[in-house]
């Protein structure tokens, strides 16, 4: 034995082994953040660590024969065992490599199928669901809400904050794909196991945990498990102080990234630390005006629970000024003001201004460069400078990630950018699949830039996923009357509550295609109930109903309405994008929206995504004048 390890010493072969090591380590290491930053298939890393495994054996024979300075020719026995290694690791790789390239050629031969509009879709009707044939990235996770074990159920805010901020650094590596939190959260409380949720929401990983506080303490447990079979991967306990609990989202992130094997560099570690609130009181009203925000939007009185989620907003806001997420959910209190019915001009004036200054300070505090873009395109189209819009519009919509925007898909659909904001909701679709409000975005973009079927088939997608079954919807009726499938539309809206302006639009549309005369349509649409409005919007209504008529001087007497209210030019953006006629006015009824769009680089006019019989035709089928359908129709 003693001979042994001086024969070792003597042909320095543990020294070549370390050396080996260390280079192959370091290798793989550049390797692995160079194949990250260029989405190389995983397949070239699994290939290298196979040709290092194989150079190790032959580093070793070649120490064992030149280790020692004595030995510096290569023999012939040296020889055969060198060829006979390369000989087995070239077959290995060769066998691995075919493989790889077998399924690359077998996935692109599919994908390259349909064109690229169609690639998009089919990733998006995915929802990031894993479809059978699609494979799960390694490198995904979803952060399930922590459990609040504590006495006091308000503690739930804390816990939940905690998981959202977990999950906001997680965000933050590159090469992680990270589930957003409205689906994630789907499955609080619920008893779901591991694999369903994996499958659903198309991830190989899952966080969970609990958070227990009492007092100023807080002990944190988290674990890292395999969707597929539950395997636990990771865990730790943290006891803190509630203040202290905030640096437990970064540990929890970077032990996560590290059993994943994703590597984490400096400049990342700094996007998490940036992206993390600083004050504990500033989440804890984050989340409960989140709730509020959430439950507003579920309810009859959304200005009213919107400006309820507001002052725990602001309470956040005045904790922490930088708080990015709490300025955006602020401003949808004076976007919908904006919009609203009833409103006096101080009024209006002021939420235009609040909106503006929210909006501002969302983009000039978020840490995400598509946030910030698609926040100042939002604000600018409220204000009453468009220079340059178009160009801001399209940028933002290009750019990488997966944050959804609030109005700005339903203003841009108006001019153009229909492709471009569903391969938007596509992306967001992949991160956040059980995002109801994006279904529903991408659906009435579909529908106001003319792809029906495109609509049909996101709605028949977010009922897949979201669960509830297949259920009729005005959408459904736009999209069957845009196919020609008119008495199917007509079906659609007889089996539903006659009730909202959304009803009274598709009744208006799908009673327009089938021939109605305008004034017995307006008759039969005064069954609608109009009170219980929660968007409060007839204002835009009545100039849809207008344009729809036929009466181009009534449309643009509602239209100059508009027109005069400060954000008008977002309301006659709706106006284009309900009627599917498309200029639904005159642009010299409405001066300030054409000075604003000369200066914009939007285009005009839009096109109509409806064909509708012509006036002569439904005259003949019911001869009523057309003075007596202008009286009928609503003035005001």
């Amino acid at each position: 034995m003693n001979e042994f390890v001086a024969c070792l010493k003597q042909r320095k072969l543990v020294q070549w082994a370390l050396a080996y090591v260390a280079f192959a380590f370091a290798l793989l290491q550049g390797v692995d953040i160079v194949a990250q930053r260029f989405a190389w298939p995983d397949q070239i890393e699994k290939l290298l660590i196979l040709a290092l495994a194989i150079g190790f054996v032959v580093v070793l024979v070649l120490a064992w024969y030149h280790g020692e300075r004595g030995a510096q020719r290569v023999s012939g026995t040296e020889i055969v065992i060198l060829a006979l290694l390369l000989a087995i690791g070239g077959g290995l790789l060769w066998k691995f490599a075919g493989a790889a390239a077998h399924r690359d050629v077998t996935a692109n031969t599919t994908a390259h199928a349909a064109p690229a509009m169609q690639r998009v879709a089919a990733a998006a009707s995915a929802g990031g669901n894993a479809s059978p044939g699609q494979a799960i990235p390694a490198k995904s996770i979803a952060v399930l809400p922590f459990e609040n074990l504590s006495d006091n159920k308000d503690n739930v805010y804390f816990s939940d904050g905690l998981s959202e901020e977990i999950l906001n650094s997680l965000a933050r590596i590159d090469g992680l794909r990270v589930i957003g939190r409205t689906s994630s959260f789907q499955f609080k409380g619920k008893d779901v196991d591991s694999r369903t949720i994996g499958e659903r929401l198309g991830v190989a990983n899952l966080l969970e945990g609990s958070v227990r506080r009492e007092g100023e303490r807080a002990r944190v447990t988290a674990q890292l498990i395999r969707a597929a079979d539950g395997t636990q991967l990771w865990s730790q306990t943290y006891d803190r102080t509630v203040k202290d609990s905030l640096a437990v989202q970064l540990d929890i992130a970077e032990q996560v990234a590290g059993v994943l094997n994703v590597v984490l560099d400096d400049k990342q570690r700094a996007r998490m630390r940036a992206t993390g609130v600083k004050n504990v009181d500033a989440f804890i009203a984050y989340q409960k005006g989140w709730k509020l925000y959430i439950d507003a939007h579920r309810s009859d009185d959304l200005i009213g629970g919107l400006r309820q989620a507001n002052v725990e907003f602001d309470k956040a806001i005045a904790l922490d000024p930088g708080f990015s997420f709490a300025y955006f959910a602020k401003a949808d209190l004076y976007e919908h003001t904006l919009m609203a019915d009833g409103r006096t001009q101080a009024e209006l004036l002021e939420a235009q201004r609040a909106a503006l200054q929210t909006l501002e300070r969302a983009a000039a505090t978020s840490p995400d460069p598509q946030q910030r873009d698609l926040a100042l395109a939002e604000r600018q189209l409220l204000s009453d400078d468009w220079h340059g819009l178009g160009a801001r519009i399209e940028a933002a919509l290009k750019q990488p990630g997966c944050s959804a925007p609030n109005w700005m898909p339903v203003f841009a659909s108006a001019f153009g950018y229909g492709d471009l904001i569903e391969n938007l909701g596509a992306r967001v679709n992949v991160c956040d699949p059980l995002n109801g409000v994006n279904y529903r975005t991408r659906i009435s973009v579909a529908l106001a830039t003319g792809h029906p079927q495109r609509a049909l088939d996101v709605l028949a997608r977010a009922e897949t996923m979201l669960g509830g079954g297949p259920l009729p919807t005005t959408s459904q009726a736009i999209a069957l009357t845009m196919l020609g499938r008119t008495a199917e539309a007509q079906a659609t809206l007889s089996s539903m509550e006659a009730r909202g302006e959304g009803y009274y639009i598709a009744q208006l549309i799908v009673g327009k295609a089938a021939g109605e005369y305008p004034s017995k349509l307006h008759t039969r649409l005064q069954a609608v109930d109009r009170k219980s409005s929660k968007f409060q919007g007839w204002d835009v209504t009545n100039a849809v109903e207008a344009a729809l008529s036929g009466n181009r001087a009534e449309a643009n007497r509602h239209a100059a309405a508009l027109d005069a209210r400060p954000a008008g030019g977002l309301l006659l953006a709706i106006v284009v994008t309900e009627c599917h006629c498309g200029a639904p006015f005159d642009l010299n009824a409405t001066p300030h929206f054409k000075a604003l769009l000369a200066e914009s680089g939007l285009r005009w006019p839009p096109p109509a995504t409806i064909k509708y019989p012509t006036r002569a035709s439904q005259d003949r089928s019911q001869p009523v004048s057309a003075s007596a359908a202008a009286k009928a129709l609503p003035h005001g």
